[in-house]
Parts: structure tokens; C-alpha cells; sequence
């Protein structure tokens, strides 16, 4: 495999970084600001978990129901901003956390800082009201699932699997997978990426404004 197919794996499952465009979001700020709550101040959350296909979310907390004993999580994902519990096939418990990570520093601030907020603290507060219970189309997410992992073991012997210790993460294709398990984990993961990216076009903010602000992913119960 070749720099450029790796890279075109890692692109086809990973959450995009996505830069803020100031000009649309400066327009709306006026509006934001009215709906816009404080945010939280959080320390960073600093997990070791590995850069790869659906690590860049967390959800739970502010309200949202976390699942107590389902998933052992790391320490600093104990209030999440959002959350959301499932079941694999097999059985298998697993959940989705997300934290939104304040991006900007009070020690070197910046123009960008007030539209970078506004977008934080409007995903931040979706996540607390209970999104990932009430927005995620699952039905399509497993369509879209099924297509990019077969994609990705056809043409590159790479996929998107749930590893050893839980993680939703990119892997080689081994023996049977991926298996029923990792391809549901992974559409959880899709359907958790699309009702982000639709709560932030009905709020307003152009598609392309989401700062990748996000710490946590898809984990389920370790082998």
C-alpha cells in the first residue's frame, strides 16, 4: 500500500478538520450569540486515544443520560456533553461519547475567536438537549457504512474495526471482518458525523465551519 491509498482511507473514515470561513459566520453572530449559553471551561482531555476512522467525537452529560458500567471509558469522559448507548449483534454493549473541546486561548486571542465559540457552543448545546437520542438516521448510516467498508477491503485490505480494547478504529482486514459487530459500530459513527453536519446548517453556519473541536468515539465492551 502506497502513501496515497493510505490517505485515501483515512479520508474516507475520518472525521474532516474543518476551518472556520469568517465572513458567513461574523454575519450570523448577532443571532448566535442570543442562543448561545456560556460555555463550560474544560480541561483538555488528554486519553491516549489514537488518531484513526470515528476518534474524533464524544458525547454526553448536561442533562443527557450516560450509561453507568456499559462502556469503561478513560478518565476525563465522565461528563460528556453528549451520549448515546447501543447494542451490537452479538450482544456486545457499546456507546458513543463526545466532549466539545473549547479551542480558542485566553492568552493569545484572536478575530476567529468569536465565531469559533459560536460553533462550539451551538454543537455543545445540541449534544446537551439529547440529540444523539433523537437525530441519528441509522437506516441510512448502515447503507453508508456497508458501502465504505466494503470499498475499503476491496481495494485497499484496510477497514474500519473494532479493536481489542474497544475503540472503532482503522485496522487490516483480517479473517472475517469486518464482521456484523464493526460494521454497525462504525454506521453509529456515520449517523452520529451526518446529524452534526445537519445541526449546523438549520443553525445557520455554513457546512464547512466545524473546527473538529471535538474529543472522544465509538467504544465498546473490550474483548
Amino acid at each position: 500500500m502506497d502513501a496515497e491509498q493510505l490517505d485515501e482511507i483515512l479520508n474516507a473514515s475520518a472525521w474532516p478538520a474543518r476551518a472556520v470561513e469568517l465572513p458567513a459566520i461574523r454575519s450570523m453572530m448577532a443571532d448566535a450569540a442570543e442562543v448561545a449559553r456560556p460555555a463550560r471551561t474544560r480541561r483538555r482531555v488528554r486519553a491516549g486515544v489514537a488518531a484513526g476512522a470515528a476518534l474524533a467525537l464524544m458525547i454526553g452529560g448536561g442533562g443527557v443520560a450516560v450509561a453507568s458500567g456499559l462502556v469503561s471509558w478513560p478518565t476525563g469522559f465522565e461528563d460528556p456533553d453528549g451520549s448515546y448507548a447501543f447494542t451490537l449483534p452479538s450482544g456486545r454493549g457499546c456507546e458513543v461519547r463526545l466532549i466539545i473541546e473549547d479551542q480558542t486561548d485566553p492568552a493569545e486571542p484572536s478575530p476567529d475567536d468569536a465565531g469559533i465559540r459560536a460553533v462550539q457552543e451551538s454543537v455543545a448545546t445540541w449534544l446537551r438537549e439529547g440529540a444523539l437520542d433523537r437525530d441519528l438516521d441509522l437506516g441510512a448510516a448502515d447503507a453508508e457504512a456497508a458501502r465504505i467498508l466494503a470499498e475499503q477491503e476491496e481495494e485497499y485490505r484496510m477497514t474500519v474495526l473494532i479493536g481489542a480494547d474497544g475503540w472503532l478504529t482503522d485496522a487490516a482486514v483480517t479473517p472475517g471482518r469486518p464482521d456484523a459487530d464493526d460494521a454497525r459500530a462504525f454506521a453509529v459513527d456515520r449517523a452520529v458525523r451526518a446529524a452534526m453536519g445537519e445541526h449546523l446548517l438549520e443553525a445557520g453556519f455554513p457546512d464547512n465551519t466545524w473546527t473538529g473541536s471535538t474529543n472522544g468515539g465509538v467504544k465498546c465492551e473490550a474483548e
